[in-house]
């Protein structure tokens, strides 16, 4: 027989404790020897860490920002040579400008010069809209000259600086050609990064920026800082384009190149990442490297802080060798972590089953404890979190929790009005057969989520995925009252979602999906229904079966140019308590026969 594997070794809860409050004291007699042997030589390994952590960060944040812009509009142009992108069609190059900014934040401005010097745009506005347009190059300052730039370049490079007459600011732009596989020229790309948008983005705190970076041109014009966020205020002009160090208004930045103040162990640590130099009463170490590939000429990337902040951390590991004797204090501290560590531990199991309870199970507890009682205790959670997340793919989470609110009594049978939905794919089993698999399973899935979350929305219950179809249910089994108005409002979210897939979907060259939806009210009954060892919890009646039909009836209603028809009953329309919440024109209605009823029912096409 193998020997059983061994996982990490972990203690007992109370062995824990035990070492922990018996090795205080050994602690406590070395931490003084080793707090002073660490202490040696560290003023100079923290400056020199610090300085180079400094610039790399700072470098990083810049390349973070704008190689995506690059990487973005490189892809653009790609897609265009390939036929992708028809270039030919404004509305499609607008589009996919607008799509490429959504991916790019940075970006203030995606256009694209097409040969008969029209500039197809996508604008980022203050409040983060995009908007699109067309203009003429012509009606731009140095626009053609720009362009005719482009015709003789075969690869992306960033320009030279220039003033955004919109915007009131200068911004930095990236350019590409774009080129058909035999190198024929069919028109050009470029984005526009603001130069307070730059400033913003890297040094923004929440995105590890520092209010003391800097980015210089030509040793002593700014490019980008704190103060350079609203350009505005420093009534920038086109022939002034940029403030000197001297004219941005802050002290420190404008001493830069004052003779440095020499301190030898500093200038060791610095070498050629920066200096020291004295302002406002102060001494600051400014910290810089030099960045090229952004524009002709090249950036200087840099911080400055106090020269406390450096040797700060000296002053503590002295300060804490000489209270580090101090014995009961070290074991007060110690005990208090412990019990801290083993409450945290205790707390992340916690929290893991509260996320349980809310039906939340994408996210594993990877932290492992030490401690075998609460390492066993979390496994176990852990393998229980796997088992409901298989669940939770398979059962609608809004009706689990329905059934939660409702308890024991909301799962008995009973009969209930309200609103059912069908959707079908028109003509989807000959488009799937042309597909690879995988291609159709993709398709989809992405058809399904764009459905979904119009019905969620709305705080429907997808009942069940039925090939290409899709049925969902409003009502009390949902928690909606007004379950007819918000049925109704999801079928026409979704039809709009579906003519902008369609819309994206022609710009990729792939075929529209066409859909037809049903909606029908009534009275069905509401439980579990299945066998003892298989059941499911779902609505079964005439109404379910007339909802269907509708669905059905769609294929008189849709032509061949048609994407998407919603056909709502008499009856959804008679339970919406108010009309004017739907937001749409109610046409006439027209009778037509549905299969099962003798009698001629109601029809209204929303769309």
């Amino acid at each position: 027989m193998a020997a059983p594997v061994r996982g990490p070794f972990r203690l007992p809860l109370i062995a824990a404790l035990a070492l922990a409050f018996a090795s205080l004291a050994l602690i406590s007699g070395v931490a003084y020897i080793v707090v002073l042997a660490g202490a040696t030589g560290t003023a100079e390994r923290l400056l020199v860490d610090r300085a180079e952590s400094v610039v790399e960060k700072q470098i990083e944040m810049v390349k973070g920002r704008l190689d995506p812009v690059t990487n973005q509009l490189e892809l653009m142009a790609a897609l265009m040579a390939a036929g992708r992108v028809d270039v030919d069609s404004p509305v499609n190059v607008r589009e996919a400008l607008a799509v490429m900014m959504s991916r790019a934040p940075a970006v203030s401005v995606a256009a694209f010069g097409t040969l008969d010097l029209q500039l197809h745009r996508a604008v980022r506005h203050p409040d983060g809209s995009i908007t699109r347009d067309t203009i003429p190059l012509t009606g731009l300052k140095r626009g053609l000259e720009r362009f005719r730039e482009l015709q003789t370049s075969h690869e992306t490079f960033w320009g030279e600086l220039f003033w955004s007459e919109s915007e009131k600011q200068p911004v930095l732009n990236v350019r590409t050609p774009v080129r058909r596989i035999d190198d024929a020229f069919i028109g050009g790309l470029v984005a526009t990064v603001a130069v307070g948008n730059l400033s913003a983005l890297i040094g923004d705190p929440s995105r590890g920026g520092d209010g003391r970076y800097f980015i210089l041109v030509q040793h002593d014009t700014v490019l980008a800082h704190r103060l350079l966020i609203d350009p505005r205020s420093l009534n920038l002009t086109e022939d002034r384009q940029l403030p000197t160090i001297k004219e941005l208004g802050d002290p420190v930045l404008a001493r830069i190149w004052d003779p440095p103040v020499r301190i030898p162990r500093i200038d060791r640590a610095l070498g050629t990442l920066g200096h020291v130099v004295e302002a406002d009463g102060r001494r600051w170490v400014f910290v810089y490297r030099e960045v090229e590939g952004y524009g002709p000429k090249p950036w200087l990337v840099g911080q400055y802080f106090p020269i406390e902040d450096a040797t700060e951390d000296l002053d503590r590991l002295t300060n804490g060798a000489i209270v580090g004797a101090i014995t009961l204090a070290v074991t007060l501290v110690l005990a208090i972590l412990m019990g801290v560590r083993m409450a945290r531990s205790i707390r992340t199991i916690t929290t893991a089953a509260e996320a349980m309870e809310r039906l939340e199970f994408d996210q594993p507890m990877s932290k492992r404890s030490r401690l075998r009682e609460i390492d066993d205790a979390a496994h176990s959670l852990d393998k229980a979190r796997g088992a409901l997340r298989w669940f939770g793919a398979y059962v609608p989470q809004r009706l689990v929790r329905r059934l939660m609110e409702v308890g024991e009594d909301g799962i008995a049978s009973r009969r209930v009005n309200l609103t059912v939905m069908f959707t079908d794919i028109v003509e989807f089993t000959p488009q799937a057969e042309d597909l690879p698999e995988h291609e159709t399973a993709e398709l989809l899935n992405h058809h399904f989520a764009l459905l979904g979350a119009c019905i969620e929305r709305e705080h429907g219950i997808i009942d069940k995925y039925i090939g290409d179809s899709v049925m969902a249910v409003w009502g009390s089994l949902s928690g909606s009252d007004d379950h007819a108005a918000a049925a109704i409002r999801a079928a026409l979210e979704i039809a709009r979602v579906i003519r902008e897939d369609n819309q994206m979907r022609r710009a990729a060259g792939k075929t529209p999906i066409r859909v037809r939806i049903g909606l029908h009210s009534g009275p069905a009954v509401v439980g579990n229904i299945g066998a003892p060892g298989r059941v499911n919890f779902t609505v079964v009646g005439d109404t379910v079966n007339v909802a269907q039909r509708f669905e059905q009836l769609g294929k008189e209603f849709m032509g061949p140019d048609d994407e998407i028809v919603v056909l709502v009953s008499g009856a959804s329309l008679a339970m919406v308590k108010d009309k004017c919440t739907l937001g749409v024109d109610l046409p006439p209605p027209e009778q037509h026969k549905v299969k099962g009823h003798d009698e001629p029912v109601e029809v209204y096409r929303l769309v």
